[in-house]
């Protein structure tokens, strides 16, 4: 291992580097890639919720479709009663 002897003033100055050369390494070894990392997944997760939101708009619509459908059935059930009702009574008099 080797030491390195800082005599009097050039004491503060050396550390100041070390100090500075450190937080340039944690930025860049650490620091820059988290970030790095954070804005890609923030960017995936603002793609989810977009593809979220256009299925949830589209499951929307289906259920407006089905209740639709629904609100329509009994007419038709009772118009097609009707109709053999009608078509019954008239077979009879015949």
């Amino acid at each position: 291992m080797t030491r390195t002897l800082i005599q009097g003033g050039d004491q503060d100055g050396t550390l100041q580097e070390l100090m500075t050369d450190i937080v340039k390494g944690v930025k860049a070894k650490l620091v820059e890639p988290l970030i790095s990392e954070n804005r890609k997944l923030a960017g995936m997760l603002g793609e989810l919720r977009q593809q979220e939101q256009q299925e949830f708009a589209e499951i929307k619509a289906s259920i407006g479709r089905l209740e639709e459908a629904v609100r329509e059935t009994p007419l038709l059930l009772l118009a097609a009663i009707k109709e053999a009702v009608n078509r019954a009574g008239m077979d009879g008099k015949a």
